[in-house]
């Protein structure tokens, strides 16, 4: 039988746990700031050789990715950019894209980098069709406490309840992009692909220095141990939140770094789930993980 994300006893209590102007399409949950935003996009794309999707659920390691790739990109020319603006602000983003992006991105950028959270299907097109995809995938009890505090750091989610209140999301499959478990089962059912790669964010915390190794292969860019060494250095979690507070701060918004990197480090969850929480989680990692062979212990 399959996992369903609403428990009977969801919890004792009546929670209020409100979304900004939810509502859903294709079976996904987005909320305010997706309004207006066609969904559809990848499908319009011009598919170039030079071009790289990031796609990951959120909160496993979107930012840390994407600055892997551009640093390491910066080897095509000899020229590392460390001083150059980080990576979230040049990077489009297939989630929040209008109408007429597709089309100013096929003539005006090359090399594009773009990153998405939407769900395998939704790019499977492009996919197929020879996109290359860097797919990161996180252990789902951290990428969810991750996610809790994102969201209400950035008042996408309104509670006065503790973090227990996310877990009504998430056993009602009401997460904002959806369903994280299923998510990353097919993202990691695509690695066979020869223009997929797939990373868990495990891998990328305790040896960036063979990710970025991983990476240089899968985009045939040559890199030596120097170069390797650089790139850990400036994709450091210290490193990426100074270089983003200098942008925030220059657009008004100071301190905002903080909310987009936080700790990112693994096992945080022991810190906030409750047992029933754990074995909930645990069950949906048999049905969607277990029959695929994805494992995060090993």
């Amino acid at each position: 039988m399959a996992v369903k994300w609403l428990s009977d006893n969801v919890c004792d209590t009546k929670i209020d746990f409100v979304i900004k102007g939810e509502y859903v399409y294709r079976g996904v949950t987005y909320c305010y700031f997706n309004e207006g935003v066609d969904n559809d996009v990848m499908k319009q794309w011009k598919v170039r050789p030079s071009d790289v999707l990031i796609a990951t659920p959120p909160k496993s390691g979107t930012t840390c990715m994407g600055e892997i790739l551009r640093q390491t990109r910066a080897y095509i020319t000899l020229k590392p950019t460390a001083q150059n603006c980080p990576l979230c602000f040049r990077m489009w983003t297939s989630s929040r894209c209008c109408k007429e992006y597709p089309g100013i991105l096929d003539e005006r950028i090359f090399r594009k980098i773009i990153k998405t959270h939407l769900p395998y299907e939704f790019t499977k097109e492009k996919v197929e069709e020879g996109l290359k995809v860097v797919a990161v995938l996180r252990e789902p009890k951290d990428a969810l406490g991750s996610y809790y505090h994102h969201f209400c750091s950035t008042g996408v989610t309104a509670t006065d309840a503790a973090f227990q209140a996310n877990s009504v999301l998430v056993r009602q499959d009401r997460l904002v992009w959806g369903n994280i478990t299923k998510m990353s089962r097919d993202w990691w059912q695509a690695r066979q692909l020869p223009n997929v790669l797939v990373v868990k964010y495990e891998e990328m915390k305790k040896d960036t220095a063979e990710v970025v190794r991983r990476v240089g292969e899968f985009l045939e860019i040559p890199l030596d141990e120097e170069a390797v060494d650089n790139i850990v250095e400036l994709c450091s979690m210290d490193m990426m939140r100074t270089a983003m507070e200098v942008v925030f701060t220059e657009v008004g918004q100071p301190g905002a770094a903080n909310k987009m990197f936080r700790k990112g480090i693994i096992g945080g969850w022991e810190n906030h789930m409750t047992q029933d929480e754990v074995n909930f989680v645990d069950k949906c990692v048999r049905e969607y993980y277990d029959p695929v062979g994805l494992d995060f212990n090993e």
